[in-house]
């Protein structure tokens, strides 16, 4: 796919040429084209000159345009220079020019002079649609310029954690943090689906539109319908790639109906079916699909996620092997292949088909990142570590891996490199709590008290940093199978909940999604084996370690994930009330399948929109306004897995105290904070509450010890206490963002009580 970059900086555009390698587009820029016109960026918002931009040049090329616009924001100057921070100093001035006006403004403020760069990424497609995305780096104003590289700002914005500006990192330290590439890692899924949707149409064959007549007797119905299913199939895709599953079966269906005899239309119908829950049903398309087309490498892989998904770990196996059959040379049946072995405990075979997987795509870093996983469970560290290090070598954002190689590095003993691991870990995803989580354990431990409350306090904000996010609550509870706490007649009456239990409080963030907007929930439930844990010295380089056993040679030593999505529709009272009651006894019917000494996790995930910015095409606008909660773990999925990573909760568990022991320094606030974030990363409220109501007995005034317990309280189902423990943080901090966000989420009012809190 040709793209255009809507710019004539050459900063710009050798930066984002850098971010964009390995994608399937051949880039063009503005000089490319003789003649074209400067857009005139006079919109009042960064989201619309960003937006304008695109729009234009992807009028004047044909082409697909991607265009950005950056401002920064600072605290002391109410906001500015925002949208007029390229021309601060006047309509022609330069950078220089406009970091001397800027540092002229702030003489005599103190530090910390607190800032913002905020970028909007815009894509503009021929076809009308337009994406936009947002990247936010937080930051403050040093007192001079400093450094070299970058252009801009850079001179003039300061990293605290780093105590560097940004022209003062190298490029590629500067793109692992930079609200620029955070932008655009987030607009590249529109990009990949743009291209994904061209390169999906090249592969289907004009044969699959034959068979209905005779060669030479095609009438013009027979081309209707062809191209009826053809623009079904390519619907279909840009439905999938955007997350419409509901949209996506609707239009593939459309395709079979055009066009009966095309496997390929089955088989994206079963796909679309899996996403919507319909696991049943999408193996029925797949059966259908492999009739027309016995020889589907494919549809045998997509067949054996569906059986996967629905826990046949044996079926899948099968398929899987059908499908390698078919496509041996495939590194990704290869690598779901040894996945189902090593979850069924065969671990030498899931090591030679990895191996084998990363022979076939040597340059794919997600198969070395598995198999270094297998080695770390099989307890061989430096293995696991070189697999690491050429997963990063391949994906330098693959933030999976820096987790996973810190830890070997703590456990070697190798502090100054493990905090070098995990500081760019949580530069890459700012919103994992297991990155914060052991960054700032590990400053704890060497003595660094300041910028371990500096990493930890940083993980409890209760709003995203970026657009685009949603709601997102993590609970968890104990034990397997639950007993019915309230009859129900044939399956027809929702079983009565117990108001603290996980259920009850996904039950009641549901009721406060007003009446005139549209959602869709992202749930995902692990069911986590009980180990036995070895303890080691929490002073020591060797962490926890995990003990299972029989490691790796049961079905049972690994957790096991269900994913599930859910349409939530703007409507009545009353039919949102149905869709929430049915969604909650799917839900229940899935933890029905906890294994009796398993604990269960539920993640949520709930993003939503005013019907007003859902157009009837089902397109969702993307500049929404994002609603607020506890998010524990908030990365996105950079590497596309099909099946949910639990690797994280192993670095999680590992450091943490045994059940009964308290942390390492008792009498610490800051290590009952690390103690209690661990815990609510984890999902565990109950163990997380205790522990970060001992950091408050211990510190009253520690910011972080009152937003943790506040997120424990929202997770152990205490909204009201919530609410007043984040009172009590806005009374030390008026202007706490997270505590106020939070007092906003608690205080909006349920649809079922006629808008009364």
């Amino acid at each position: 796919m040709r793209l255009v970059l809507a710019t004539r900086n050459r900063h710009k555009i050798s930066e984002i040429s850098e971010l964009l390698k390995g994608l399937p587009v051949e880039l063009a820029w503005l000089d490319s084209f003789p003649g074209l016109a400067e857009t005139v960026e006079d919109e009042p918002s960064i989201e619309g000159n960003a937006r304008k931009k695109a729009v234009e040049s992807c009028r004047a090329t044909g082409l697909p345009a991607l265009a950005d616009d950056t401002g920064l924001e600072v605290e002391a100057l109410g906001g500015a220079p925002g949208v007029l921070s390229a021309r601060y100093a006047g309509p022609d001035c330069d950078y220089p020019a406009n970091n001397d006006k800027l540092l002229r403004a702030l003489k005599g403020v103190p530090a910390p002079r607190r800032a913002l760069f905020r970028t909007v990424m815009a894509l503009a497609h021929p076809s009308g649609e337009v994406a936009l995305e947002e990247g936010r780096l937080e930051g403050a104003i040093s007192e001079r310029p400093r450094g070299q590289n970058g252009f801009g700002y850079d001179p003039v914005f300061l990293i605290p954690s780093l105590g560097k500006t940004l022209a003062e990192l190298s490029s590629e330290e500067k793109n692992g943090i930079s609200h620029r590439s955070k932008a655009l890692r987030k607009i590249v899924a529109h990009i990949r689906k743009a291209a994904l949707a061209l390169a999906a149409l090249a592969l289907i064959s004009p044969a699959a539109w034959s068979g209905k007549t005779e060669p030479g007797q095609e009438t013009v119905w027979d081309k209707i319908m062809a191209s009826q299913a053809h623009r079904g199939l390519r619907l279909g895709i840009e439905a999938l790639e955007s997350r419409q599953y509901e949209l996506a079966v609707k239009e593939f269906s459309r395709a079979v109906l055009a066009n009966p005899k095309d496997h390929n239309a089955h088989m994206m119908l079963g796909a679309a079916l899996y996403w919507t829950g319909q696991v049943e049903e999408s193996l029925q398309s797949y059966r259908k699909s492999l009739e027309l087309e016995p020889a589907n490498g494919q549809a045998y892989m997509l067949t054996g996620i569906s059986l996967a998904w629905k826990g046949d770990m044996r079926g899948a196996y099968a398929a899987f092997q059908k499908a390698a059959e078919l496509e041996p040379e495939r590194g990704d049946v290869q690598m779901n292949l040894g996945s189902i072995e090593e979850s069924l405990g065969m671990a030498q075979q899931a090591m030679g088909r990895f191996r084998r997987a990363t022979l076939l795509a040597p340059k794919e870093p997600l198969y070395h990142f598995q198999l270094g996983m297998l080695y770390r469970k099989m307890g061989r560290d430096q293995e696991a570590s070189d697999s690491f290090r050429q997963a990063l070598k391949l994906y330098p954002q693959f933030e999976d891996a820096l987790l996973e190689l810190g830890a070997i590095e703590e456990r070697q003993g190798q502090k100054k490199a493990a905090i070098h691991s995990f500081k760019k870990a949580v530069s890459l995803k700012s919103r994992d709590s297991v990155a914060r989580f052991r960054l700032g354990r590990l400053y704890l431990l060497t003595g660094d008290k300041r910028k371990a409350r500096d990493v930890m306090g940083e993980a409890f904000h209760l709003t995203p940093e970026d657009s685009g996010g949603g709601l997102q609550l993590s609970v968890a509870y104990a034990g397997g199978q639950k007993k019915s706490r309230g009859p129900s007649a044939k399956g027809s009456e929702p079983e009565r909940e117990d108001p603290n239990e996980p259920l009850s409080i996904f039950r009641r963030n549901l009721e406060r999604i007003p009446l005139d907007q549209s959602a869709l929930m992202q749930t995902d439930v692990v069911f986590v084996p009980k180990p036995k844990l070895v303890k080691a010295s929490p002073e020591s380089g060797s962490s926890l370690k995990r003990a299972l056993e029989q490691a790796a040679q049961t079905e049972r030593s690994a957790p096991k994930a269900v994913r599930r999505e859910y349409q939530i529709s703007a409507g009545t009272p009353a039919q949102r009330e149905q869709q929430i009651n049915r969604l909650i006894q799917d839900l229940r019917d899935v933890l029905k399948q906890a294994p009796e000494d398993a604990d269960v996790r539920l993640g949520m995930n709930l993003n939503f929109k005013r019907l007003a910015q859902v157009p009837a095409s089902g397109r969702q606008d993307a500049d929404s306004e994002p609603k607020v909660s506890y998010q524990p773990r908030a990365v996105g999925n950079d590497m596309g897995l099909w099946i949910i990573g639990t690797g994280w909760m192993g670095l999680v568990d590992e450091v943490l105290p045994e059940p009964g022991e308290s942390p390492s320094h008792p009498d610490e606030s800051d290590w009952w904070v690390a103690t209690g974030l661990g815990y609510a990363t984890l999902g565990d409220g109950q163990r997380a509450l205790a522990s970060f109501e001992r950091a408050c007995q211990l510190d009253p005034e520690n910011m972080s010890a009152l937003l943790g317990r506040g997120v424990a309280q929202v997770m152990t189902g205490n909204e009201e206490a919530a609410a007043s423990s984040y009172r009590e943080a806005l009374r030390i901090s008026p202007k706490n963002r997270p505590a106020k966000e939070g007092l906003k989420w608690l205080l909006r009012p349920s649809t079922k009580t006629g808008g009364k809190t």
